[in-house]
């Protein structure tokens, strides 16, 4: 009897490790420096009062000004996918994988500055901070515009590649300048 258990368990021990090396994962693949910063030839206030009526806070909520030189929106989107990039596992989107089998989290913050060049010349960025949560395993990807963040996961899959890469697909940036280079020309 303790011979056949004995059997049972190497052999189930045997078997999850097979289907476990199974996983595969691909990092992003990085597609370079996104242009997050323009001139606009406009005096700062003007181009602050222009930046609070455009029609992306359709797509964002505003959660404060932190001071006269800053615009904050924030966003918790549900598709995740289209907003970061994580690489892929298997033939699967990481962040889809992530949320079919652990549930997931992703929380943006953009910080809209404004610089004053001279009397009529602004300089605006724009950067996003992105926080993306395994909610499960409590695995947190902290990154922002032009600096992905690569972490070590708590429980790869066995033989897998522990390191995982996240990075911004730069979504809502380019929506954003987009926005503010439509509506104060």
């Amino acid at each position: 009897m303790n011979r056949l258990l004995g059997v049972i368990s190497t052999l189930l021990i045997f078997a999850c490790q097979e289907a476990q090396q199974i996983n595969t994962y691909s990092p992003p693949i990085e597609i370079g420096y996104f242009e997050n910063t323009f001139l606009i030839n406009d005096k700062k206030n003007q181009v602050k009062k222009y930046i609070q009526n455009t029609n992306f806070f359709d797509l964002v909520s505003i959660k404060k000004y932190s001071s006269p030189d800053k615009i904050i929106p924030s966003l918790n989107p549900k598709n995740v996918s289209k907003f970061i990039d994580c690489g892929m596992m298997n033939d699967e989107v990481y962040v889809d994988y992530i949320n079919r089998i652990f549930d997931s989290d992703l929380k943006i913050k953009t910080t809209i500055l404004l610089d004053s060049i001279n009397m009529n010349l602004t300089k605006v960025e724009v950067t996003s901070e992105y926080q993306f949560t395994s909610i499960e395993t409590g695995t947190r990807w902290n990154f922002q515009t032009n600096n992905p963040k690569l972490i070590l996961v708590g429980t790869p899959a066995y033989g897998a590649e522990p390191y995982r890469k996240c990075l911004a697909k730069n979504f809502i940036e380019n929506r954003i300048i987009e926005e503010i280079k439509i509506t104060v020309k």
